[in-house]
């Protein structure tokens, strides 16, 4: 099988054999066999029709799904986000619209994908766990970090690990030190020596999670930014589909939404969800129903407009003031629904912090409503 396998109904008239002139290409056709692709590094998938491009996607991505694809489209096809979301797998998934002078831009496109650690540029991601005493639950964010270290060398490479200590008053600063000298910081990075793959970091008190982003988003310089829970309670694949979106520049933020997914649930906080979402509805963009799920991408140009408006003091509420901001501010939001495992030991207070949430409902709406 060729480094480069391709999914096309040839309706755009691509001469790939032809751009492709010093890689190895191989064709497939309708109906697909059950091929092992042992040797495939990248896919290209080239239809008119977008449920046949998603189909074509998911077929290499169960056998592979760690595959790059890129995924080409032209300016009279639907082919949107709406359609990448399907798309299964954690491989980057890239979208080139098709035009006559497109040729080296796909040429492009495709040494990226198979080779992410040479470009001179390429941008970075900052994942921002926010941790709170962790010591008896350890093993969660360590195996979190580790999926996130391993789809880090593999997808992202220059993308780091921001381990935020909210003023944990157990043994937990001890453990993530010695998680992070124990971690390598240079396979595959262009930059390794100037920005490590894992980083500590300890705020000295207790924000309840605010502080904790507003750190991330002051001392750290990305062009993403990845905020989620270190409890491991959310998956890569998830996580992946939210930067490949992002990255296409449609949208300024996207956030995950536990819907009736999460496992493991109470039934209290579940009901106690739902009624949160009631209320804080009419502070969220269109189309978000849920500002509360702990994990969310976030492009550096809206970092930069949500974080003199953010303030320390809400806590837990600050998921709710910066979806308020960004629909004051008219930043482009979307809400993706994503699996999460709710893991035992959380430090929710359902009746507290439920009835902290809506005091903040209040405080958001006199600090903020004047948001120009």
């Amino acid at each position: 099988m060729g480094d480069i396998v391709i999914f096309t109904d040839r309706s755009r008239n691509i001469d790939f054999a032809e751009i492709f002139q010093f890689q190895s290409i191989v064709f497939m056709e309708e109906p697909y066999t059950e091929e092992l692709f042992s040797s495939v590094l990248c896919g290209i998938v080239d239809y008119a029709q977008p449920e046949q491009a998603i189909a074509a996607s998911n077929f290499i991505r169960v056998t592979l799904p760690q595959l790059p694809l890129l995924v080409i489209t032209d300016m009279r096809a639907v082919m949107n986000d709406s359609h990448l979301i399907r798309i299964r797998g954690v491989g980057r998934t890239s979208l080139l619209h098709w035009k006559e002078n497109s040729r080296d831009r796909l040429l492009a496109e495709i040494k990226r994908l198979l080779y992410p650690e040479y470009p001179l540029e390429t941008p970075h991601i900052a994942f921002i766990l926010s941790v709170y005493n962790e010591e008896q639950r350890f093993k969660h964010v360590r195996r979190f970090c580790e999926r996130l270290q391993t789809y880090i060398r593999l997808h992202v490479v220059e993308g780091s690990i921001y381990l935020i200590d909210d003023g944990s008053e157990d043994g937990t600063a001890d453990l993530l030190e010695g998680m992070e000298q124990q971690t390598s910081l240079t396979d595959n990075r262009i930059h390794g020596n100037v920005i490590p793959l894992m980083n500590t970091r300890k705020l000295g008190r207790n924000t309840h999670k605010a502080g904790t982003y507003l750190e991330g988003m002051r001392a750290i310089e990305a062009d993403y930014y990845v905020f989620v829970d270190a409890d491991d309670s959310f998956f890569i694949e998830d996580i992946a589909r939210m930067i490949n979106i992002v990255k296409l520049g449609y949208y300024d933020i996207i956030i995950g939404t536990k819907d009736n997914s999460a496992v493991n649930r109470p039934l209290l906080r579940f009901w106690m969800s739902l009624g949160k979402r009631l209320v804080s509805k009419p502070f969220l963009p269109e189309g978000v129903v849920d500002s509360q799920t702990g994990l969310k991408v976030i492009s550096a140009v809206a970092v930069r407009q949500l974080f003199p408006h953010l303030k320390e003091k809400l806590g837990l509420a600050v998921d709710l003031e910066m979806m308020f901001i960004a629909k004051k501010l008219k930043l482009r939001v979307f809400q993706l629904p994503v699996a999460c495992i709710d893991r035992d030991g959380s430090h929710i207070d359902v009746w507290r912090d439920s009835f902290g949430f809506v005091r903040s409902l209040v405080n958001i709406w006199r600090l903020d409503r004047r948001i120009r």
